[in-house]
This record gives C-alpha cells, sequence and structure tokens, in this order.
C-alpha cells in the first residue's frame, strides 16, 4: 500500500501509507495515518510485530483527562520483549488508545485486558486497523478517490500478490512523474521493482 500510494504522494503531498523497510538493525516499521490526527504504528522486529496506535474520537484518549493520562491498565499486558516498541518516541506512546501485539512464536493477535468503554467505537483499533485489510479493489477506488486520478487496478492487484513492480506499470499508475522518481519513491519503501 505505501508503494502504491508513493506512486502518487509524491507530487500530491504526504502519504497516509508509510514504509520503512530499514527502520533500524532488523526492524521496520509501517504507519497508517488518516489525516485527521489519527495514526498507527506497526513495528515489525525480531520477537515479532507491535502495533500502537491512535484514535482522537475514542472516548479511550488520553486527552479525555487534563492532565492526559492513558487509559487505565492499557500497556498492562504488553509483553517485555516489545519494550522498545514502548519506548520508541516516534510512536507517542503518551497519545496511545489501543495497542495490538503479536510475538513471532505466537499464534495470535492479542491486545490488552481491559474494560473498554461502553460504546461502539471502543479504542478506535477496528476503525484504522480495516485501513490495512481493503482488498486490492478498495485500496485501488480508495487512490482514485483521494488523489483524483484514473488506478489501473491489474497493477493494484499485481503488487497485492507481492509481484515486482516494472517501468510500464509505474508508468501506467502516473504518467506525469518521471521514470527514475517513481523507482526512486517505490525502491524507498522496499517493494521489489522489475
Amino acid at each position: 500500500m505505501a508503494a502504491l500510494e508513493s506512486v502518487f504522494a509524491n507530487e500530491y503531498g504526504e502519504s497516509d501509507y508509510a514504509f520503512h523497510p530499514k527502520w533500524g538493525r532488523s526492524e521496520q516499521m509501517g504507519a497508517v495515518k488518516n489525516g485527521s490526527g489519527d495514526e498507527l504504528f506497526a513495528h515489525f522486529t525480531p520477537v515479532g510485530c507491535c502495533i500502537i496506535g491512535f484514535a482522537h474520537e475514542s472516548s479511550m484518549s488520553p486527552y479525555r483527562t487534563d492532565p492526559p493520562e492513558l487509559w487505565p491498565e492499557l500497556l498492562s499486558s504488553v509483553p517485555a520483549e516489545f519494550q522498545a516498541s514502548l519506548n520508541e518516541p516516534a510512536f507517542d506512546i503518551a497519545s496511545t488508545t489501543f495497542v495490538v501485539w503479536r510475538l513471532a512464536s505466537g499464534e495470535t493477535w492479542r491486545t490488552d485486558n481491559i474494560e473498554y468503554p461502553d460504546d461502539l467505537y471502543g479504542d478506535g483499533s477496528n476503525d484504522l486497523l480495516s485501513r490495512m485489510l481493503m482488498s486490492a479493489v478498495d485500496f485501488a477506488d480508495w487512490l482514485e478517490e483521494n488523489y483524483e486520478v484514473d488506478v489501473v487496478g491489474d497493477v493494484v492487484a499485481n503488487v497485492f500478490e507481492n509481484q515486482p513492480l516494472s517501468d510500464t506499470q509505474l508508468a501506467a499508475l502516473n504518467s506525469k512523474a518521471s521514470l527514475a522518481n517513481l523507482r526512486k519513491v517505490v525502491a524507498e519503501t522496499g517493494y521489489p521493482l522489475a
């Protein structure tokens, strides 16, 4: 998703999707932002993946109190293996409304066993995580709407199948940008190029 959006965002502004394949030694980081202040960070390390997010409309927002404070017990069950994720300044832990994790040795994703507010929105994770779970068709539609461009659905589908992007496909996505620039921004996301 970050690779595909970079083809358009390099001309039109900051991406909603980002991926940093060399975040740290043996670490990668993906981020999703919605332009309204909500964001999530997925930190991939040898021990697993820790997803940290903030949804401003959540009644679990730290800003529900003055001074701001995290929802009670929000981080209480996060395994010690993810302490580096919780200490990463870029993830703005002080503004967290949800944490989801999966150890490399684990079989399922986990969240804290806490008392959630009695509303449908909850911690906001469903809303933000759904942006990472779009199908190729839905993501192509999102790109078209967000960037007001025509998007070649077959190219998006190929990327969702992890097929390397060719120069022909890059040009089909964005014929206005130079191929050298498109290759550069896609390569920065770590996505394979043909």
